[in-house]
């Protein structure tokens, strides 16, 4: 017998009995158990924080928000109004000097997120992550 014709004998058998030994669901996708939960990014925000010495800073902040997986449609949709609200909420933050250069708290903005966020869109959130949090 030529090598390739024992590797097509040998990678036969193997097909064959690969299912017998592991099952059939092994080999199928849907056999999967469904994610409860998805993640869902909202993208990045860019925000102009207060300076005394007028110098130019910002707050760059990344958002992800942990949806149920049933209804990451319904976030998806409303996408444009939680941008906004983000947008909104940040922009309040440093106009009332809750956001300063190398002093914010990650948990504190995550916080004030997640309770603008829940007004438009409680049901099916679980949680907004902060993947990226930097200061000019």
């Amino acid at each position: 017998m030529h090598d390739l014709s024992r590797r097509r004998a040998f990678w036969s058998a193997a097909a064959a009995f690969t299912p017998a030994l592991f099952g059939n669901a092994a080999w199928s996708a849907s056999a999967a158990p469904p994610k409860p939960y998805e993640f869902f990014a909202l993208g990045d925000f860019t925000i102009n924080l207060p300076a005394p010495d007028r110098k130019s800073r910002y707050l760059l902040v990344s958002v992800t928000l942990e949806v149920k997986s049933e209804y990451t449609q319904e976030f998806r949709d409303l996408a444009p109004r939680l941008k906004e609200t983000v947008l909104r909420r940040l922009m309040q933050m440093s106009e009332r000097n809750q956001l300063r250069p190398g002093e914010s708290n990650p948990a504190s903005v995550r916080e004030n997120l997640y309770e603008s966020l829940a007004e438009i869109k409680e049901h099916g959130l679980k949680s907004v992550v902060i993947t990226r949090f930097l200061h000019s």
